[in-house]
């Protein structure tokens, strides 16, 4: 007796999704109007692919970059491979294995990464991000680019008041030597600092020293040990405020001004202030912020940022900064890049939850019905002319199913429109529509059956001559 194959549980990988329609329509929405905005400032496409070799992800360290990574040992080239975590590190791999690259080169791409991070609510380890970059110029004026660039993405998507914040590595790293932290626990406290949105200062205090019980899980964050001199000095800079962008650069002159190698950073920030202006940047929404830290290894210069005023629970949408030192991991030459990631599922997300819109789940505009199998051509001929006329209109494909079956399958996928048409229909040159949207509506206010089959709401006969000026009148995608 034979036996039967095992059946496979279709069981999604922890972290990762599956997502059908509108989510995948509207980020293809997404990414070319972001696309349109990137070219405007001369960044072309480029594709790299989401493999590479480990020591390209991780650098010449195991774990350099800071990010988990999705690693295997691939048999057949005895090497060992990983999933990009970004799409920074291969374009610096990209641009060392091509030397002879005309630059200043500036390019912008899309594509899932990969992060073996711990899955939560709108965190996933597949993600796709959208970057822009230019690498070969070590000017101010590059980096002024990407940040007036993420303003008007923000502003051609339609989203609320937002904030993109800046600031300089060198800052944080004069901070640090004034108040004598080690340059060995620079990193570590630089990403304690980076915190400071999640934990307040106290819990930034708390992790600098003896480390602190986190609030919501009940667990154990180990602290870095730093005495309590060191800790006062960092908490001082974080202290730090005035009532706007000029007032806040006087305050970071005088805290650090003498402090040893403060002196290019400060210099370069009231360059890149000058230059966001002249690009057009407006300045009540790109911000200068001494305090903004953020935790990838490779940055070395300006780092910035951008978050939603109204909608502060999705937290960073947009950030990126200047990585001097990233492309001399793959060779000799010393190379200046900068650039910025956008977070299109976070976006996508947020820009859902401040339109409010629902969405149907199908690209159909017009379900063509069908009624009389003897008609099958006719309909065919229908949904075809249809299609010629730029509606997206598919034909009911099974067999023996009653009209109401093949209305509720319209209804249930969203499509908005279905046309009916039997032999008489046909012989008047007629065809009757149900606008099945509006028909869902006025159902809400009609209660009696007999005054609901009398009035048909949402329903309408029209010559079939006449049917794809209508159509096209009536949908909105």
């Amino acid at each position: 007796m034979a036996k039967k194959p095992r059946r496979i549980d279709p069981q999604l990988v922890k972290g990762m999704r599956t997502q059908l329609g509108a989510p995948i329509r509207r980020r293809a929405e997404m990414i070319a109007r972001i696309r349109s905005v990137c070219e405007r400032f001369g960044f072309q496409p480029l594709e790299t692919p989401v493999v590479e070799f480990e020591q390209t992800l991780t650098g010449a360290k195991a774990g350099e970059t800071g990010q988990r990574i999705f690693t295997w040992l691939h048999e057949e080239d005895e090497a060992h491979l990983g999933l990009r975590f970004d799409l920074t590190v291969p374009l610096a791999r990209f641009v060392a294995a091509n030397p002879h690259l005309r630059r200043p080169f500036k390019r912008y791409q899309t594509g899932p990464v990969f992060r073996v991070d711990k899955p939560g609510p709108g965190r996933f380890r597949e993600f796709v991000q959208f970057d822009i970059d230019t690498v070969g110029t070590n000017s101010m004026l590059a980096d002024a680019e990407i940040l007036v660039a993420m303003g008007q993405v923000l502003a051609e998507l339609g989203l609320p008041a937002y904030t993109i914040r800046w600031n300089h590595r060198g800052i944080l790293n004069a901070a640090l030597a004034r108040a004598e932290v080690p340059q060995d626990m620079a990193t570590a406290v630089i990403r304690v600092i980076d915190k400071e949105d999640k934990i307040g200062p106290e819990g930034v205090r708390l992790e600098l020293g003896p480390g602190r019980i986190d609030a919501e899980s009940g667990a154990k964050i180990a602290g870095l040990g730093l005495p309590d001199g060191q800790i006062e000095g960092v908490m001082s800079f974080l202290e730090l405020s005035a009532e706007n962008d000029d007032g806040m650069a006087v305050a970071v002159q005088e805290l650090l001004g003498e402090v040893k190698g403060a002196a290019i950073p400060l210099k370069q920030v009231g360059e890149l202030r000058s230059f966001v202006g002249s690009l057009g940047g407006d300045p009540s929404r790109v911000r200068f912020d001494p305090k903004l830290a953020r935790g990838m290894d490779y940055y070395t210069g300006p780092i910035f940022e951008a978050s939603l005023d109204t909608l502060p629970h999705f937290g960073s949408i947009m950030g990126g900064g200047r990585y001097d030192e990233l492309v001399s991991r793959f060779s000799h030459e010393q190379l200046s890049g900068v650039g910025a990631s956008v977070g299109i599922d976070r976006l996508l997300a947020a820009l859902a939850e401040h339109e409010g819109e629902r969405e149907r789940s199908s690209v159909t505009d017009v379900l063509v019905t069908t009624m009389d199998k003897k008609m099958l051509t006719t309909y065919a001929e229908l949904v075809t002319e249809l299609r010629g006329g730029g509606l997206n209109a598919e034909m009911w494909l099974k067999p023996k199913a009653r009209l109401g079956d093949q209305l509720r399958y319209a209804s249930e996928w969203g499509i908005p429109f279905a046309i009916i048409m039997g032999e008489d229909e046909c012989n008047k040159g007629e065809v009757t529509v149900k606008d099945l949207e509006a028909g869902a509506k006025a159902s809400e206010d009609i209660a009696d059956r007999d005054q609901w089959v009398s009035e048909r709401p949402g329903q309408f006969t029209i010559a079939r001559s006449e049917l794809l000026a209508r159509l096209r009148k009536l949908i909105v995608r």
